[in-house]
């Protein structure tokens, strides 16, 4: 009899333990999935992982697809060869590398030419400019980019400056968005 009465407690101590257990997975914290708006100002706190700030975030979504095929104002790619141009003569002739100062002026030529290129209002297109600024040390240097291409309304500027010490490539994509 005290047999059966020692199983019978020890029963109900395994199931108080596992009782416990539930109820304590019941509270504990679950990650909520995330929807992808980590990055659109209001929703959550965003923490800053570039160093060119908010300015250049996506924008949340405004309009609905209004099907339209054809840009209003297409990319220009004289007029953005020129605004490139005019910004690397004022900003990068007689530059000599420096390791802590050549990735600032690369930050700074990319946010400039985002604002130059973005207030040229090419009507639905998404403005990516890269800067590569590097010391010229008898290396090669290539660069690949690779996205889904529309040949018949995107486009591209690329320009490519050398110096004694440094050079500079830029290049800006001007991506229609449908």
């Amino acid at each position: 009899m005290v047999d059966l009465k020692s199983r019978s407690h020890t029963k109900s101590n395994e199931n108080k333990s596992l009782m416990a257990v539930k109820s304590a997975s019941s509270r504990m914290k679950m990650r909520r999935p995330s929807y992808g708006y980590s990055g659109v100002p209001g929703i959550r706190p965003v923490e800053r992982t570039s160093q060119l700030g908010m300015e250049f975030k996506r924008p949340p979504l405004v309009f609905l697809n209004t099907y339209q095929l054809e840009p209003h104002v297409k990319f220009h790619v004289p007029k953005v060869t020129y605004a490139v141009d005019d910004l690397l003569d004022e900003l990068f002739t007689g530059h000599k590398y420096n390791a802590q100062e050549s990735p600032a002026l690369a930050i700074r030529i990319a946010g400039e030419l985002m604002r130059t290129v973005k207030n040229m209002n090419f009507n639905r297109y998404r403005i990516i400019t890269i800067v590569a600024l590097a010391q010229k040390r008898a290396q090669s240097y290539n660069n690949a980019i690779t996205f889904l291409w529309d040949h018949e309304r995107d486009n591209y500027v690329d320009i490519h400056r050398e110096l004694t010490t440094a050079f500079i490539q830029v290049t800006v994509f001007g991506i229609y968005l449908d």
